[in-house]
């Protein structure tokens, strides 16, 4: 049903200046990457909404003209799971929520096509296998470079070997 949606949608945009942005989470929209996060993260207020089981209404999407958005090539149940996707991803670009505003700099898909360096914890061993030395060094200059490297190598080796998608092996089920 169109109207309630519609009415629901204009009375919270009555509500407060700016109306907000409104992002409707559906398999047809655009694919949700890191530089739509970044978009929505500069705008002022989002309003969004999930369709359930057969989606939304066509007329919904045309008195509204929302930005169509989806996390993927696939269907989930409802649009509440992928809300929360774009709801994590964004909110993470909004100044002080995270502790170090350069934290979402320096991760994959900060650049485009970027994947981030492998991380370590404690302990220093695990079942043999060592924290690289480098990163033990205190060399901050190294450790970036090491980081850049890691990082290039894995990036170009996960875009070049498609390995990792097991849609296009023949052998998997699909």
């Amino acid at each position: 049903m169109a109207q309630p949606v519609v009415d629901c949608v204009e009375a919270v945009q009555a509500q407060v200046a700016p109306p907000g942005q409104v992002v409707m989470l559906t398999p047809t929209g655009e694919r949700l990457t890191q530089r739509v996060v970044e978009k929505l993260a500069r705008e002022p207020r989002l309003l969004l909404l999930c369709g359930r089981y057969e989606g939304f209404d066509d007329r919904i999407r045309r008195v509204l003209n929302p930005w169509e958005i989806s996390v993927g090539d696939f269907v989930c149940n409802g649009g509440e799971v992928p809300a929360m996707v774009v709801i994590d991803s964004v909110i993470r670009l909004i100044p002080g929520v995270l502790g170090d505003a350069a934290s979402a700099a320096d991760e994959s898909h900060s650049e485009d096509g970027r994947l981030e360096y492998p991380q370590y914890t404690r302990p220093r061993v695990f079942r043999e296998l060592e924290v690289p030395e480098i990163l033990l060094s205190g060399n901050h200059q190294a450790i970036a470079a090491w980081r850049r490297e890691q990082s290039d190598l894995r990036s170009l080796g996960r875009h070049q070997n498609p390995s990792h998608d097991k849609a296009g092996d023949p052998g998997w089920d699909t």
